[in-house]
């Protein structure tokens, strides 16, 4: 008789399906980028924006209370200013459908404009946390011999960064749509509303994915950890030097910024230009209030590069889904 008992048994656990190994590479690496102070302190003031943001909607609000302290501190404004907030208070009353929507449609295309810079800076941050560190360390190997093959891996690393996108920016909005909607005098703005949040909902999950991919792709071209934050942040800066100086020079330049082309999306869904026509029409004197903004800038946000930065970031993606594949693999 053996020593040892040798033979095989029936496993008696409980069976786990695909996604949970993917779950637990995301949820690992997202608990080492929180455990970074910096990212965490960023994440942090991602939601502090998100509360602000929410008084924003609130007061806007308290327009339709007649006797809120809001429309009591509006009596103590200038004339012009008196002016716009009663025919802004006037137009929410009679056509809320369509105010509503276009006051809510352009304060969350400019946050989420405001916002994105935070995303991506701690995506920069969290570069050697994604791909670098095991590049470095020759995980790959160890990961390989388990029950996790690369894909699993890679998807698991990709949840990671879009998971600290949706922290430190989706997050935020979608909290700051629903708070700045609860708050709300009616709570027929969650109806009136709800294009705006459709609107980020699908700028959001496309720039998830822009981001992700990006970051993977830059975090795999070394195993040296400064190095990766360093190209990701390089890339950012020139992108955002490059583009006022290309756009008298080479506008096609522009779209080697993927900044760039990200806010081109943004202006693509969310199309604000029309929204600020409507609000002009109906409230005249923010015509006069916005003479310093240029034609030729609401017609850019009327009619953005579309086509050509959808075709920039399909590029981009493809790089650095070409250098992922390249550089990430078992020996």
């Amino acid at each position: 008789m053996p020593l040892h008992d040798a033979s095989y048994k029936h496993w008696e656990g409980v069976h786990l399906g695909l996604w949970h190994r993917r779950f637990a590479i995301a949820e690992n690496g997202l608990t080492s980028c929180l455990q970074n102070r910096s990212i965490k302190h960023l994440v942090v003031i991602c939601w502090v924006t998100a509360l602000l943001a929410s008084a924003i909607l609130f007061m806007a609000g308290q327009l339709l209370v007649a006797d809120s302290l809001i429309v009591q501190w509006v009596g103590n404004l200038s004339l012009e200013l008196q002016a716009f907030a009663g025919m802004l208070t006037k137009w929410l009353e009679d056509h809320p459908e369509i105010s509503v929507r276009t006051t809510q449609n352009v304060l969350f295309y400019y946050y989420s404009i405001a916002l994105m810079p935070m995303s991506i800076f701690s995506l920069g941050m969290a570069m050697p946390l994604l791909l670098t560190r095991d590049l470095a360390s020759n995980s790959i190997i160890i990961y390989s011999s388990k029950a996790v093959n690369l894909f699993d891996y890679l998807v698991g690393k990709f949840c990671t960064a879009c998971g600290l996108v949706f922290l430190s920016w989706l997050g935020p909005l979608c909290a700051t749509w629903f708070f700045g909607n609860l708050l709300s005098p009616d709570w027929r703005f969650f109806w009136h509303s709800r294009a705006a949040l459709a609107h980020v909902m699908v700028y959001g999950l496309a720039s998830m994915l822009v981001l992700g991919m990006l970051s993977l792709g830059i975090s795999a071209t070394s195993s040296k950890e400064k190095s990766t934050s360093f190209y990701w942040f390089l890339w950012w800066i020139l992108g955002a030097v490059l583009t006022p100086i290309a756009t008298k020079t080479q506008p096609w330049l522009r779209h080697l910024s993927f900044s760039f082309n990200l806010d081109q999306l943004a202006m693509a869904v969310f199309r604000v230009g029309d929204d600020i026509k409507v609000a002009q029409d109906n409230i005249p004197i923010l015509g006069d209030m916005l003479r310093q903004v240029s034609a030729r800038t609401i017609a850019n946000m009327s009619s953005p590069e579309i086509g050509n930065s959808v075709l920039a970031l399909a590029l981009m993606i493809g790089a650095a889904a070409w250098i992922v594949a390249k550089r990430v693999k078992p020996e």
